[in-house]
């Protein structure tokens, strides 16, 4: 299919389809020298690069403007249409990737998600982009929506995540020849048995031999690992990660998620760029501190001063400073195109002197000014009024002077007047009118609220007419 550029009266213009009026393409490109240099169709809309006698320029129909990307048109090219490249920068359309090399940068095989330069792994599906720096490029292979190094199996999903637990039984999903019903181990040793990985019967890197030595850390002669067990409808899978440039010899646990050796400190299997081993300090599940920086899940957290960082014993991570509140979120780990992963970023206006978070899960908390649940802002509950009432096996409660809320499912309980409200104990509240199971999650009409009263911590209870006990989840009663 021609591409539907046209110059007329001096100005480059759109024909976006037969028989429709050219739009003049807006942004500065002329009619000198102008020539396509690549162009294909985005869903409907016409995109790709352009040129003219001042350079490269980028064109998507989605707005109509043309935008300026180099003057080194000589040695430009473009790999699979929005890479392109000059003789010095690799762009995604007319945005410069950072530290890419031009010089090694190209697509890898048998995919059709992954690039590489001699630094990193880049990823592109649809208009999601990110570049990923744990992985090593020399060995790198892919196959499909796999990629994998010497060590380690990843797959591309909502972002590149390890897949290790899958080495044994992922299979080939792309392929030229009859292979989809293949192993993807055995199509990775059938045409990279050259790469001595995790795949070769040759590879000394695997945990076969590794040895326990405290918590979830292996270590081998020539290697150290991380285990966790996963869960799934198959049943449990022990995988061992293998952590990239640890010294066996010098590598010591700090905690179940951190690790160091002389040189690099360690969050799981994650090697922390930039961490300082002779200063770091575990402070608590995913969350260490050196000299210079304070870190989550591996990664820096920015702005964040470790000398006054602390952490909050919960399952979703919280943290503060004396500037800011902290949460998790799953967000690209560097600007502008880092990876996607768990990270931890600051709590839009949150108040670190009066902030809490409640309970082991940590789903409520709350400072002078404002409720949060999960990290969102609630702003119709009233942070003055607001009391955490506890959790249980499925959810975790809440209640102002407005209402009882419960964090999983619909926000408010309805038929509860949260000003009255009161929670008798783990089981049992009541607003006066009609008595609340906190297990159950549910109003329960038939008792009489005004003569009920608690019996015991284990969900006894009994009121004028009836008694009630809990049983497997379930409210039990009897005639009194």
């Amino acid at each position: 299919m021609d591409a539907p550029f046209v110059v007329r009266a001096g100005k480059v213009e759109l024909v976006a389809e037969p028989g429709a009026t050219p739009r003049p393409i807006r942004g500065g490109l002329c009619a000198e020298g102008f020539a396509v240099v690549q162009a294909f169709v985005d869903g409907y809309l016409w995109a790709g690069y352009l040129r003219d006698a001042t350079g490269i320029w980028w064109f998507h129909a989605r707005d109509g403007k043309a935008r300026f990307v180099t003057a080194d048109a000589e040695y430009f090219r473009v790999l699979d249409d929005d890479y392109g490249l000059d003789s010095q920068t690799v762009y995604l359309e007319d945005r410069p990737i950072p530290g890419a090399d031009a010089s090694t940068f190209g697509l890898v095989p048998n995919s059709t998600f992954f690039a590489k330069d001699r630094h990193r792994l880049y990823v592109k599906r649809g208009s999601h982009f990110h570049y990923f720096d744990e992985i090593d490029v020399q060995t790198l292979v892919a196959n499909g929506d796999f990629v994998a190094d010497k060590d380690n199996l990843f797959h591309l999903g909502e972002t590149l995540s390890r897949a290790n637990d899958q080495k044994d039984r992922a299979l080939v999903g792309y392929s030229l020849h009859d292979e989809h019903d293949m192993r993807l181990k055995d199509w990775l040793l059938k045409h990279h048995g050259d790469v001595v990985g995790w795949w070769h019967p040759d590879d000394d890197g695997s945990a076969k031999d590794a040895e326990p030595f405290g918590g979830p850390w292996y270590r081998s002669a020539t290697a150290v690992f991380h285990h966790e067990t996963l869960a799934s409808m198959r049943g449990t899978d022990e995988v061992f990660h293998r952590l990239a440039g640890a010294d066996p010899a010098a590598f010591s646990g700090l905690d179940e998620q951190h690790a160091r050796d002389t040189r690099h400190v360690f969050c799981r299997w994650r090697r922390i760029a930039g961490a300082d081993p002779a200063t770091f300090v575990a402070l608590g599940g995913l969350v260490g501190r050196d000299a210079r920086a304070v870190y989550f899940n591996g990664y820096c957290i920015e702005g964040a001063d470790p000398g006054r960082f602390t952490v909050w014993p919960t399952a979703r991570a919280y943290g503060k400073d004396d500037q800011r509140v902290y949460t998790t979120a799953f967000a690209r780990t560097s600007h502008p195109f880092g990876h996607p992963d768990d990270v931890l970023v600051p709590l839009d206006g949150a108040d670190p002197t009066t902030f809490q978070a409640f309970g082991e899960r940590g789903a409520w908390a709350a400072d002078a000014r404002t409720v949060y649940l999960r990290g969102e802002r609630k702003t119709k509950l009233d942070a003055a009024s607001f009391r955490f009432l506890g959790e249980t096996s499925t959810n975790s409660w809440a209640q102002d002077d407005a209402g009882v809320y419960r964090a999983n499912g619909t926000l408010a309980v309805a038929g509860l007047d949260g000003a009255t409200f009161r929670k008798l104990n783990d089981v049992w509240g009541t607003d006066g009118k009609v008595v609340f199971c906190f297990v159950t999650g549910a109003i329960q009409k038939a008792i009489d609220a005004a003569s009920f009263v608690v019996t015991d911590e284990a969900g006894g209870a009994e009121d004028a007419t009836f008694v009630y006990r809990l049983e497997r989840g379930a409210i039990r009663k009897r005639k009194r």
